[in-house]
């Protein structure tokens, strides 16, 4: 195993991680980046949409206020609110930032900046490039970071175990697939910045390496982990064709949606707002009409962008073009999509700072929960990562200025060495691949846009079984050298873990709020204040609670 330092460990390069590093280079501190694949390859990159924000390029009756709101009413009033005031104040700052280093929005003839209002918005204000600007984001930020010299990139790299000293982060062990070893990374302060839990789930927008491995090695250090229950389903992922399952379509925002009796089904749902609505809601709407039998011939309903014109097209180039390499172009024809998963509202317990209940441990991105509540609106994604990025890398530095490196060698060996035992396992049937097909197998039957008590209870047994199979799956090859077979592995049983606290969560929660809707507590409950769920280990046993959430400026009541 090999051991080195750093100042501040980054561990994912997604817009966030990239965004941290750079506030933390800034301070001429040593910054080491570790992705477990290439870097910059992350869930931010497939966002069609831009950040939201309020700002000079504004509508003139919109408000820092305005966005606040619209984020807290979304989210059903499970937001922490104090994040929230950060983000409508601070966003327009970074997105200043990011132009400064070279992004570039789209604008109008006459030189304004290409605003459109987007689901569970009050006023045009999420901002558009015309290819990817997640994608473009992430070129901009990852261009950035190379002008300092006081970053190492550590790609190819999975974290496993975050190591902790006297209840203070100390580092992380990761195996480094490119050179074939273990190391152990000592660092005052440690930024997770690793995604969401996207692979959970069949159908799902995001990359292949989002598989929730950060919350998850958080959690077992002891860290809290907050609203493990909300999964947001894109309503618009294409079905059919199989090279486009999962490929999420934006311009939902504009199309409208049929089922196979050809009824725009929204109308019955939400008729004022129709496909306008919020995410989860136009999801549901989506789920009900499938599962009561008016969905298309694989297993979706139709959606028709047919004829909406140039301007509108402008801003989803891409779409268009990857949809119409594959022989479907939404301009001339209606496509079969459904709920997709894409998004999640939970993931580590986070303050203002970013920091979480670990000290020397902090979060960022969609692995941070408590800012979007029970639903993430539209352009609110990208805001995030660029506001608590750069908060969660200031945040390091100070962390790691004030606090020694310490040494935790002996959980770092024995870390290794259960890794090690992983490939010197028995031959069986049980494959990596396997067990994660079985997992997302049980995720989808009950832990999908709609979920029972009855189906949660089935869901926990059924993770447990395969959490208790873990050490029979098989793991090919005998070396760390660019074994997929064991980090498939590695991954599969953080996949478990993360799953076992969402149904936990699930479970906990009896009533159908943002974006976790239970047939058997369809309604919220008014019986108490709006209340988060939380879930961590005590003596290296599961709990799972709830709080009230941090409502500072609105609550339910004031906005009725």
């Amino acid at each position: 195993m090999k051991s080195t330092e750093t100042d501040v460990l980054v561990i994912g390069s997604g817009a966030a991680g990239f965004y941290a590093a750079i506030r933390a280079a800034e301070s001429g501190l040593r910054i080491t980046l570790w992705e477990k694949g290439l870097a910059g390859r992350t869930g931010g990159t497939v966002s069609g949409a831009g950040p939201s924000a309020y700002g000079s390029f504004s509508d003139p009756e919109d408000s820092a206020d305005s966005l606040f709101r619209d984020t807290v009413e979304g989210g059903s009033y499970l937001s922490d609110q104090p994040l929230v005031r950060i983000l409508a104040d601070e966003a327009r700052l970074r997105i200043q930032e990011l132009e400064d280093w070279g992004i570039r929005f789209d604008k109008n003839s006459d030189g304004s900046y290409l605003i459109y209002t987007a689901g569970g918005h009050s006023h045009p204000r999420v901002m558009a490039i015309s290819d990817r600007v997640g994608l473009q984001m992430s070129k901009v930020l990852r261009t950035k970071l190379h002008t300092f010299n006081n970053v190492t990139f550590g790609e190819d790299t999975l974290a496993t175990k975050i190591l902790v000293n006297d209840g203070q982060v100390s580092g992380a062990v990761g195996v480094d697939f490119r050179n074939g070893e273990t190391v152990c990374m000592q660092a005052s302060a440690v930024i997770l910045a690793t995604g969401g839990v996207g692979q959970l789930y069949p159908v799902t927008s995001n990359p292949i390496q989002v598989t929730g491995d950060g919350m998850a090695i958080a959690y077992e250090a002891g860290a809290n982990l907050i609203n493990m229950e909300q999964v947001q389903f894109f309503p618009c992922g294409m079905v059919h064709p199989p090279s486009l399952k999962g490929f999420i379509l934006g311009i939902q925002e504009y199309a409208k949606l049929y089922n196979s009796k050809n009824e725009r089904f929204m109308e019955k749902y939400e008729p004022e707002k129709l496909e306008l609505t919020t995410r989860d809601r136009l999801a549901r709407g989506i789920h009900s009409e499938i599962t009561a039998g008016r969905g298309t011939e694989h297993g979706g309903v139709w959606l028709d962008a047919r004829d909406l014109g140039d301007e509108t097209y402008k801003s989803f180039l891409h779409e268009i073009e990857v949809s119409a390499e594959r022989g479907f172009d939404y301009r001339k024809q209606r496509l079969e999509i459904a709920p997709s998963a894409h998004y999640f509202m939970g993931g580590v317990e986070i303050d203002t700072d970013t920091s979480t209940s670990l000290p020397g441990l902090y979060a960022a991105g969609e692995c941070s929960g408590g800012l979007q509540g029970g639903n993430r609106l539209s352009g609110n994604a990208l805001s995030e990562l660029l506001v608590f990025g750069s908060r969660a890398g200031a945040a390091a530095v100070k962390h790691a200025r004030a606090t020694a490196i310490s040494s935790c060698k002996d959980q770092a060996e024995a870390e290794d060495e259960r890794i090690s035992k992983a490939l010197n396992r028995p031959k069986s049937d049980i494959t990596p691949n396997e067990g994660k097909k079985q997992l997302r197998s049980i995720m989808a039957k009950y832990m999908g846009v709609t979920r029972t008590g009855k189906g949660l209870e089935l869901a926990a047994q059924e993770l447990q079984q395969l959490k208790e199979l873990l050490p029979t799956v098989y793991v090919q090859g005998s070396s760390l050298l660019f074994n997929q077979s064991l980090q498939s592995y590695l991954e599969l049983e953080k996949m478990v873990t993360i799953s076992q606290t969402m149904v936990a969560a699930a479970t906990i929660r009896k009533e159908s709020r943002g974006a976790h809707y239970r047939e058997d507590y369809p309604e919220w409950d008014k019986s108490m204040a709006p209340q988060c769920t939380l879930a961590y280990t005590e003596d290296h046993k599961p709990v799972i609670q709830t709080r009230p959430v941090k409502m500072t400026e609105i609550t339910p009541e004031q906005s009725a």
